[in-house]
């Protein structure tokens, strides 16, 4: 009889104990689901790429573009189970600071990226990163975007040449004088003439064509300073990316001999490149 009384007091104290194991653990559960699962999915499309320029107009009548950014539209979708509470934003410059928001679950977001964002990768490619957040309350998802020269829009652009110079050249003025110092050899790579810019603003190399004649052969494109030296006439400078009010450019041969090694005769044409406009046409003179 004894024994039937010590275990039945044994049970009735197990009970309120079982109890407070039960509550504790259930407890300790409820806090470890306190963070949000969060899905995103950013997606762009070439087509929706604008270039952003800046015009000025100088006071010989020509104007000046410069390409200045790309408008980039990117669509995004982002979800979470947990919460339909949910902000995207991006990150243009990788600083870690949002540039742009969206709080739709899905929808596009229009980013302006200025091209000093753009890194050169090879000697035809460049891209750059956006980061782009999803959050709630209690989670995020992180998405790295790339935008190269991949895309049409940007295939054509230099990024050492932004500018490009068009209207009326009227107010330009150039002066050719012989370079030839010595006589030539029969092997190429001799100086032929010094062009100056005498009047008119500054150009961009890849804003305008050289062209020379020698000994009456028909003109030919001369390979500009940023550009590799080929078998014609090449233009040589001081490196400095442009051609600037007063400098002097020199005209040599490129890896062909165009003018021998007796008495040459020159002429030199300055074209527009974006609409093959004549800028300025030299008279015939001998070197």
């Amino acid at each position: 009889m004894r024994v039937q009384q010590t275990f039945v007091l044994l049970l009735l104290l197990s009970i309120p104990l079982a109890g407070c194991l039960e509550n504790s653990s259930s407890s300790s559960s409820a806090e470890s689901t306190n963070s949000d699962t969060v899905l995103l999915d950013v997606f762009l499309d070439c087509s929706s790429l604008e270039l952003n320029t800046q015009s000025t107009t100088h006071a010989n009548g020509s104007v000046s573009e410069t390409i200045v950014g790309v408008n980039a539209t990117l669509y995004h979708a982002m979800y979470s189970v947990n919460t339909t509470t949910l902000s995207i934003q991006y990150d243009i410059d990788l600083d870690g600071m949002a540039d742009y928001f969206n709080y739709n679950s899905r929808g596009t977001t229009t980013l302006q990226i200025p091209m000093s964002s753009f890194v050169t990768i090879s000697q035809n490619g460049f891209l750059t990163t956006i980061g782009a957040t999803a959050s709630t309350a209690n989670g995020e998802q992180s998405e790295l975007v790339h935008i190269s020269n991949d895309c049409d829009v940007l295939a054509q652009i230099d990024l050492a040449h932004l500018t490009v110079i068009s209207g009326d050249f009227s107010m330009y003025d150039f002066e050719v004088r012989d370079a030839s110092a010595t006589a030539g050899s029969a092997d190429g790579g001799d100086n032929i003439v010094y062009v100056s810019l005498e009047a008119g603003e500054k150009l961009s190399w890849s804003a305008v064509i050289v062209q020379m004649s020698a000994n009456d052969s028909p003109f030919t494109e001369c390979t500009n300073p940023d550009k590799a030296v080929e078998t014609g006439c090449a233009v040589v400078d001081n490196d400095d990316g442009e051609w600037a009010f007063g400098e002097e450019v020199t005209i040599k041969e490129g890896s062909d001999d165009l003018c021998g090694t007796g008495t040459c005769t020159v002429s030199v044409k300055v074209l527009d490149r974006s609409t093959n406009k004549l800028i300025y046409e030299s008279s015939e003179m001998s070197v």
